[in-house]
């Protein structure tokens, strides 16, 4: 009884010697909370009392901060996974399954740093609640560079999301480790304009029907277009105001579930439901340019059902700079260019983003960069 007893008081010494009180913390460091001005957020937020909550994938923090030591208060559940990058640092991947304190590891520099932290997975996944960070005590936070003026939307499904980007081959089962939107086609493309953008995607989800519904049309969970107003991914309670986001051009990826099982959406169907999102987008977006892109999981019926879209609404709304971008299956190497599930790994997103940039840099006439596809489609 003594000995189990002693070792007990054992275990709970060296618990409190390795983890230090937040007297400790409070002690040799200083506390940024998320509200502060010195936070700036890319994607949709809700800033609560005491934090910033929010689930869409891609949603990113900025900030600036000196000194050596760096902390992150942040709880993202058990699915959830962060990229943190602070200045040109190899990034790290911070897994916070409840209320965590993280700090950085290694020695920083003396100085000035820049900070981004991404969430890297999808809305699915859960609802991150950031506090805010740490940093020396006698150092301070710093408002970070000011965000691009070009601005990017996306609107797909789990290709968007990035979704087993990171996993070692088609065989492998997705998990959320394995899913990395700044591995996604969508903000490689953001990157080569050096723009902002947003990701409103979610696995699973197509413009009429969902992914293995037995339905030719879906109404037990509504298809994506319906969350194009979520402030938060799954939940319809709470709306986003679009202007306070308006994009030089959107992006649509949505098709590939709708036909990727029978049975098959009507062609009429499939049609309005593209052109009822579009008319929504034009009318609240009436300059914005409009991409409308299938594959590369997916091809016919899809490839010629939305190009058809596309040739009609070029009719119908002469004002509408719309185009249609054909990505082909047979793009992707079957051994080198596939992770999770079949779906595309980085270097499929590569190749898929290296057939986009050329067409959006045309329409919005912006000049961009191929350095990363070229550098690492060389590998």
């Amino acid at each position: 009884m003594m000995k189990n007893t002693g070792i007990t008081l054992l275990l709970l010494l060296l618990f409190i010697y390795a983890v230090p009180t937040m007297a400790q913390v409070q002690s040799n460091a200083k506390f940024y909370p998320a509200g502060d001005d010195a936070f700036q957020y890319m994607g949709r937020v809700q800033p609560t009392a005491d934090a910033v909550k929010y689930n869409w994938p891609g949603v990113s923090i900025f900030t600036a901060f000196t000194g050596q030591k760096l902390g992150i208060q942040i709880k993202g559940g058990d699915r959830n996974y962060f990229n943190v990058w602070v200045d040109d640092r190899p990034e790290q991947v911070l897994y916070a399954v409840n209320d965590t304190l993280w700090w950085y590891p290694g020695k920083l520099s003396k100085g000035t740093h820049q900070l981004r932290i991404v969430k890297r997975t999808e809305g699915g996944m859960g609802i991150a609640e950031f506090t805010g960070i740490y940093v020396g005590a006698k150092e301070s936070l710093l408002k970070p560079a000011p965000l691009p003026a070009r601005k990017l939307l996306f609107i797909g499904n789990s290709i968007t999301c990035g979704y087993g980007t990171e996993g070692k081959d088609k065989s492998e089962r997705f998990k959320p480790a394995t899913e990395n939107c700044e591995k996604s086609y969508a903000t490689i493309v953001a990157r080569a304009f050096e723009s902002q953008y947003h990701l409103i995607s979610h696995s699973g989800l197509g413009m009429i029907r969902n992914y293995g519904d037995k339905e030719k049309i879906s109404t037990k969970l509504a298809p994506m277009p319906a969350r194009l107003e979520y402030l938060l991914d799954e939940d319809s309670t709470r709306t986003y105001p679009l202007q306070e986001y308006v994009p030089d051009a959107i992006v649509i990826n949505l098709g590939t579930n709708d036909f990727s099982t029978q049975p098959f959406p009507d062609e009429p169907d499939f049609i309005n439901a593209g052109k009822k999102l579009i008319n929504k987008l034009h009318l609240e977006f009436p300059h914005a340019k409009i991409v409308c892109v299938t594959g590369p999981m997916i091809n016919e019926p899809c490839f010629s059902y939305t190009k058809k879209m596309v040739e009609e609404l070029r009719t119908e709304l002469e004002a509408l700079e719309i185009v249609f971008v054909g990505i082909p299956g047979n793009l992707l190497n079957k051994e080198e260019d596939l992770g999770s599930d079949w779906h595309p790994s980085y270097r499929g997103q590569l190749k898929s983003g290296h057939m986009l940039i050329p067409v959006l840099g045309t329409m919005l006439n912006w000049n961009y960069s191929l350095d990363e596809i070229l550098k690492n489609l060389k590998k």
